[in-house]
């Protein structure tokens, strides 16, 4: 019997079977409400597909990752499969990719969080988030906002949206979740194996990650790998006015449909 709580892929607009499937693993939130405002522009060339993760959810990255590929491989009806993780979303991305690099055409990291277990804080945050006053914590998450979206560079509308999807997180699912961050790794050789093409998203003005750093490194260790450099956004760049995943693949020639293509900006 399937576990109330398992990840499960939910159609965002309409489904489109004879396209490319093209599956968007979330953030910390785990909704995948958030991918909504590029979905429309993804449409264009992909069955859009997005990842929800329950907030009683308590997998491991293995767990995780083979959940993914389940669902995948009951939707994906021999289409090419890109896999598209933001954040929390792009270490989930590359635990797949690794589990089952046979069955991605395409890899798309956008400031993937793998470098957060570097920070000393890290641990600290995992141990006491569970202790904290349910006052406290939601007080802090709210002064949190502004290090994981530019709010300038975002409609009243997306921001409102933003702050009515991360603010509901429980504690004990913001403190499993950056768990899991803290013991997520990659050895170099299970990167420098990975004969998947992959598209490094990087925001220059993220607040929270070092994340054009952690592209340039993950760049160096995979073999198939290309960044794109968004100079002026932050960590949650997808809901930023300026910001069109579709284009940014299509400028680096990646989209599985010919377009015109502007050239890709590279770090």
């Amino acid at each position: 019997m399937k576990s109330p709580f398992a990840p499960s892929l939910f159609t965002p607009i309409f489904s489109q079977p004879d396209k490319p499937l093209m599956v968007m693993l979330p953030g910390l939130d785990g909704t995948g409400q958030l991918f909504v405002s590029q979905v429309r522009s993804l449409a264009q060339d992909f069955d859009v597909r997005c990842l929800a993760i329950p907030e009683e959810n308590r997998q491991d990255w293995p767990e995780l990752a083979q959940a993914v590929v389940r669902l995948i491989n009951e939707v994906s009806r021999d289409r090419p499969v890109y896999l598209c993780g933001e954040s929390f979303g792009g270490c989930l991305a590359l635990q797949v990719a690794l589990t089952a690099p046979s069955c991605l055409a395409h890899l798309v990291l956008i400031n993937p969080a793998s470098a957060l277990r570097r920070y000393p804080w890290m641990r600290w945050a995992t141990q006491y988030t569970s202790l904290i006053p349910d006052w406290l914590f939601q007080t802090s998450g709210a002064i949190a906002l502004p290090l994981l979206a530019n709010f300038e560079r975002i409609s009243h509308e997306k921001w409102d949206l933003f702050v009515r999807t991360v603010r509901p997180i429980s504690q004990a699912c913001v403190a499993w979740r950056i768990d899991l961050l803290h013991r997520f790794q990659m050895q170099p050789e299970q990167l420098s194996q990975l004969q998947v093409a992959t598209s490094l998203l990087a925001s220059g003005s993220d607040r929270l990650l070092p994340s054009q750093e952690e592209a340039r490194l993950l760049q160096q260790a995979l073999p198939l790998a290309q960044v794109y450099s968004l100079p002026d956004s932050g960590h949650v760049c997808l809901l930023e006015d300026a910001v069109d995943l579709s284009q940014c693949l299509q400028a680096l020639n990646v989209l599985p449909s010919p377009r015109n293509r502007p050239p890709a900006v590279s770090l």
